[in-house]
């Protein structure tokens, strides 16, 4: 555990964060510079505000973004082979899928894997648009790079680990690695939600860098990815986090609509 994450784990450990109720825990929170206050106001649609009125400001506390970057690491690195069991089921029914196919084909068959992933319900239910104009004056519409919304989801992941499940923010600063288990992950929704994004977005990217799907200029974040340069043997299991991929007969059907179906004109 780096220094970054260790000035918050266990740093409330000696505060009974267990007796205090939640408004307690929030004051605690602010006093230790855990949280941080901010005035906030909602702006109607078809309404004006006077934003010089101070009555119409309500104060927020949300956690600061050092606890919101160390909580999320932490997490993945509690998590990590559940993480890697995400890549490892996708890649062996790849590997598989692909035995004796040649390069051009295999691709194929990888985009059709990457669409499936950037498209199911893990996925960025959101999307970004650039107009832009060509020198000669025609108008070009350019789509964000699906990897670059995934990086723009994780941001959101991380304050949601929190705000989903404040219960695992206060075992992880009363220093409770212990509660962060196997069982954990069937009882807290964002911890699965987790898991299964983080893996995908490994999956993702490293179909991409095989076979050039798409250009993204989001420098890759080092968060979790402690052990992705350490080679290791790995076994198949926990089957509730593998992605889905299309059966075989689907994978059969595509194959022979989009790949073997191609003839080639004989040489004369």
């Amino acid at each position: 555990m780096d220094k970054r994450r260790k000035k918050y784990f266990g740093c409330l450990a000696n505060e009974g964060l267990q007796e205090l109720t939640s408004e307690q825990r929030l004051k605690l929170f602010k006093k230790k510079k855990l949280y941080i206050s901010s005035s906030v106001v909602a702006i109607p649609f078809n309404k004006t505000i006077n934003l010089k009125d101070k009555s119409n400001f309500k104060i927020r506390l949300d956690p600061c973004p050092p606890l919101v970057e160390a909580y999320y690491a932490f997490i993945l690195q509690c998590y990590q082979e559940n993480i890697n069991n995400v890549f490892i089921n996708f890649f062996h029914q790849f590997n598989n899928h692909t035995i004796g196919v040649k390069k051009k084909e295999a691709k194929i068959i990888a985009r059709l894997l990457f669409m499936n992933i950037i498209n199911n319900k893990n996925a960025p239910g959101f999307d970004f648009v650039h107009l832009l104009e060509n020198p000669d004056g025609i108008p070009k519409l350019e789509n964000t790079p699906k990897i670059e919304l995934y990086y723009t989801k994780r941001e959101a992941m991380k304050l949601n680990a929190i705000q989903n499940y404040p219960e695992g923010l206060n075992e992880y600063l009363t220093g409770n690695a212990n509660y962060f288990n196997e069982k954990l992950i069937d009882k807290v929704t964002i911890i699965k939600e987790t898991i299964q994004f983080e893996g995908e977005l490994k999956i993702i990217l490293a179909l991409n860098k095989q076979y050039k799907f798409e250009k993204y200029s989001t420098s890759l974040s080092s968060i979790g990815n402690q052990s992705e340069n350490k080679s290791s043997k790995k076994t198949l299991k926990d089957p509730i986090f593998r992605n889905k991929i299309p059966t075989d007969d689907e994978m059969d059907a595509y194959l022979m609509e989009y790949v073997f179906s191609e003839k080639k004109a004989p040489k004369n």
